[in-house]
C-alpha cells in the first residue's frame, strides 16, 4: 500500500479535481471508445492483432492503422475509461489503485525481504498503466540506451532510438507563471510540440521557496542543478515534466493520447473486455512457427473465439503479462510447459526470466514551514555521488561478486539461462554505473503542509526475477502470473539503497534545507541511528519497501545466445510473425522513468513493422 504522507499528496491537489472535472464536461473529453464482440469479427481477417490496448500497444495500433489499407485489432481486458473523470485528474494518483482499473496481482513471498508478499498495480482498461500511473514523462541516460547493442540488438542505440522520443511527444510550453511559480526550467531543443503523448507541468502551484531552498541545499552538496533531464543527461537536482494535457492539466494517457483522435478509423477495431488465452499456430507449416490468431473470449465467460491475423501478431500486454501468454501458447521453458500439459512449440527457456523492478522506499521529517501546492522536485545521482571517496572499493568488491552475483540468479531460475549471458549482461551493468558513471538511484524531494518525504530508489538493481504462468486453466480475466521480482537477493541491490537512504538524511540535514526540518518520523533515529551500519538501514529497507512499479525485462530483446526473448526486429525467436512491443522487451533497467522510453520503443517499433510490410509488398 501508499505510505500514508504520500497517500495525503492527493489531498493536498484536491482542490483541482473540481476545476478538472469542469474542464472534461465542458471540453467533451469523455468520449468513450465502442466495444465490439470477438465473436463476430467485422473482417474475415486482420492484418495486424495486437494484444494489449495499453501504453505500446495504442501507439503502434495508431501508427499501423494510419495506412488505410492496413487492418488492425486491439484485443483489450479492460474497458474505456476515457469518460471517467477521476482517471483523467493528474491529482488522483493511487486512488485508482485496488479499483477495478487495476490488475492489483499479488507477488510470491519474497524469500529474501521478509517473506512479504508485494502487490503489482498496473492498469486493466484501455490504456494500460498510462491510465494509473505517476505520469511521470523523463527520458533514459544515452549510455544505457547505446549498451543495448552490446547486446545483440543491433540499430538500437540513443542516435536511433531519439527521433523517436521526439516523434511521440506534444510538448506544453509552460507559461511565464508557471516557471516564476515552480522553477521549471527546459531546452527548447530537446522537444517537440505536434506528437501525440502531451507532456507539461501539472497546474498545481507551489507557494512559498522551495524550490530554491532546495537547489541552495543540492548544490551545497555538490549536486548541479539539471536544466533539462530529457536530453540523455539526467543527473542532478530539476523538476520533471508529466504526461498531461498542459492546457487543462488533465492526464496524456496512451487512449486519450494515441486512440481517442483516430478512434473513427474505418480499419482499426478495439476489442474491449477481451481476454487474449493464447496464440493460434498453423500446425502446416515447418520451421520457425506462424501464428494464424488469438483465442480469446469476453470477460467472467467461458465461451472461446478466434480473432485471426494474416499478417502478424503484436504482444503488448506488458512485462507481467506478454510472457504468459506467450507461454501459454507453447513458446517457453519446455520443464514448465511440461509441467502444465502445454504442448512444447519453441523451445525458449528464458520467456519470463529477467524479471528487474526497484524497490521504493521512504524517509518522512517533521517540518516546521507549511508549504501548499505540489511541484515535483527530483535529484538523480551517480554512485560517485553516493559512495564518495569509497568509490573504487565499491566498484573492486562489485566486479569481484559478478561471477557469484550470475551464479546465484542462474540458479534461482532452474538454470534457464545459456551459460555465460547473465555474467554479461552484469558486466554491462557494472560498466554503466562505474566506468560510464550513469545515474544509479533517484531521489523524490516532497515538501508538504506538515512534513517532508524522502521517496528514493535504486534504479538499477543487479537481481532478477521471473514471471511464470501458474495454470493453462485460465481464468475469467484469463491466464495468471506468478510474480517473483526477488527484491534484494543481491548484496548490491541493498547495498546501493542503503547508501540512497543515507544520502536522502545528508540532504535533509544540509542547510538551507535543515533549517525547515523538525525531526525525522520515519524511521528516526532510534530505530536507524545516524550512524547505522549496513545490516541496521537494510533490515529497516526489507521491512518498509514497496515495488516501484517498474517491472521490464521478461522478454528481453536480446541475441538469443545471451539470453534474449526476443531479437532486435522484436520478433520472438522461433517465431515467423509474433513480435512483443512493451517494457518487457527492455534488457535491463534504464534510469528516469519507464514511460517515455516504451512510447519511443514502441514508435520505432511501428515504422520496422510498417517496413516489413512494405518489403512484402514489393
Amino acid at each position: 500500500m501508499p505510505h500514508p504522507y504520500l497517500t495525503a499528496l492527493y489531498f493536498t491537489m484536491l482542490w483541482s479535481s473540481i476545476r478538472q472535472q469542469l474542464l472534461l464536461s465542458l471540453l467533451g473529453l469523455s468520449v468513450a471508445a465502442s466495444a465490439r464482440s470477438p465473436c463476430d469479427p467485422p473482417h474475415a481477417t486482420y492484418d495486424s492483432v495486437i494484444v494489449g490496448g495499453g501504453t505500446a500497444g495504442l501507439a503502434v495500433a495508431n501508427r499501423l492503422s494510419a495506412n488505410s489499407d492496413i487492418t488492425v485489432a486491439v484485443i483489450e481486458a479492460g474497458s474505456s475509461q476515457l469518460d471517467n473523470a477521476s482517471i483523467a485528474q493528474t491529482a488522483n494518483y493511487f486512488t485508482s489503485f485496488f479499483t477495478d482499473v487495476d490488475w492489483a496481482y499479488p507477488s510470491t513471498p519474497q524469500v529474501f525481504s521478509g517473506n512479504r508478499s508485494l502487490v503489482y498495480s498496473s492498469g486493466r482498461a484501455l490504456g494500460g498503466t498510462s491510465t494509473i500511473n505517476g505520469a511521470t514523462y523523463i527520458r533514459a541516460e544515452k549510455a544505457q540506451i547505446d549498451a543495448w547493442e552490446q547486446l545483440g540488438n543491433d540499430g538500437w542505440n540513443w542516435e536511433t532510438l531519439w527521433p523517436y522520443y521526439l516523434k511521440s511527444e506534444k510538448f506544453f510550453e509552460p507559461s511565464a507563471d508557471q516557471l516564476e511559480a515552480t522553477g521549471f526550467t527546459f531546452e527548447e531543443d530537446l522537444h517537440n510540440d505536434v506528437g501525440y503523448v502531451g507532456v507539461g507541468i501539472i497546474n498545481i502551484t507551489m507557494q512559498n521557496d522551495a524550490h530554491d531552498v532546495l537547489n541552495a541545499t543540492t548544490q551545497a552538496l555538490g549536486i548541479p542543478w539539471n536544466q533539462d533531464m530529457n536530453g540523455g543527461d539526467i543527473r542532478g537536482f530539476s523538476l520533471f515534466p508529466s504526461t498531461v494535457d498542459g492546457n487543462i492539466s488533465i492526464r496524456a494517457d496512451a487512449a486519450r493520447s494515441y486512440y481517442q483522435p483516430i478512434q473513427g478509423r474505418h480499419n482499426l477495431h478495439v476489442y474491449l473486455s477481451t481476454i487474449a488465452d493464447k496464440l493460434l499456430w498453423d500446425e502446416d507449416v515447418e520451421g520457425d512457427s506462424l501464428a494464424t490468431g488469438v483465442v480469446v473470449h469476453k470477460v467472467n465467460e467461458t465461451q472461446t473465439s478466434i480473432i485471426p491475423a494474416s499478417r502478424e501478431i503484436v504482444l503488448s500486454a506488458g512485462s507481467l503479462k506478454s510472457p504468459i501468454i506467450i507461454e501459454n501458447s507453447g513458446v517457453g521453458n519446455p520443464r514448465l510447459l511440461n509441467e502444465m500439459g502445454i504442448p512444447v512449440r519453441v523451445a525458449l527457456s528464458t520467456v519470463g526470466e529477467n524479471l528487474q523492478d526497484q524497490p521504493n522506499s521512504q524517509i518522512v521529517i517533521a517540518a516546521n514551514t507549511t508549504y501548499t501546492g505540489y511541484t515535483p522536485f527530483l535529484v538523480f545521482v551517480t554512485a560517485q555521488d553516493l559512495f564518495g571517496d569509497n568509490t573504487t572499493a565499491v566498484s573492486t568488491d562489485n566486479s569481484s561478486s559478478i561471477s557469484s552475483y550470475a551464479q546465484q540468479i542462474d540458479d534461482e531460475s532452474g538454470h534457464a539461462y545459456p551459460q555465460g549471458a547473465v555474467q554479461r549482461q552484469l558486466e554491462i551493468q557494472a560498466d554503466l554505473i562505474f566506468n560510464q558513471s550513469v545515474p544509479v538511484a533517484e531521489i523524490l524531494l516532497v515538501p508538504m503542509e506538515t512534513a517532508f518525504l524522502g521517496v528514493f530508489w535504486g534504479m538499477l538493481p543487479f537481481s532478477r526475477g521471473s514471471v511464470h504462468l501458474t495454470s493453462s486453466d485460465a481464468s475469467s480475466w484469463g491466464p495468471q502470473p506468478r510474480i517473483d521480482p526477488n527484491f534484494f537477493m543481491l548484496e548490491w541491490d541493498e547495498l546501493l539503497q542503503v547508501a540512497t537512504a543515507r544520502k536522502v538524511r545528508e540532504i535533509a540535514g544540509q542547510a538551507p534545507l535543515a533549517d525547515l526540518l523538525g525531526p525525522e518520523i520515519t524511521p528516526n533515529t532510534t530505530t536507524v541511528p545516524v550512524d547505522a551500519d549496513v545490516a541496521t538501514w537494510g533490515k529497516f529497507l526489507k521491512a518498509n519497501f514497496n515495488s516501484n512499479y517498474h517491472p521490464i525485462g521478461t522478454c528481453a530483446m536480446m541475441a538469443r545466445e545471451l539470453g534474449g526473448v526476443v531479437d532486435s526486429n522484436l520478433k520472438v525467436y522461433g517465431t515467423r510473425n509474433v513480435r512483443v512491443v512493451d517494457a518487457s522487451v527492455l534488457p535491463f533497467q534504464v534510469d528516469a522513468h519507464l514511460t517515455s522510453t516504451i512510447y519511443a520503443v514502441a514508435e520505432r517499433a511501428s515504422d520496422l513493422i510498417l517496413a516489413s510490410y512494405d518489403s512484402k509488398t514489393t
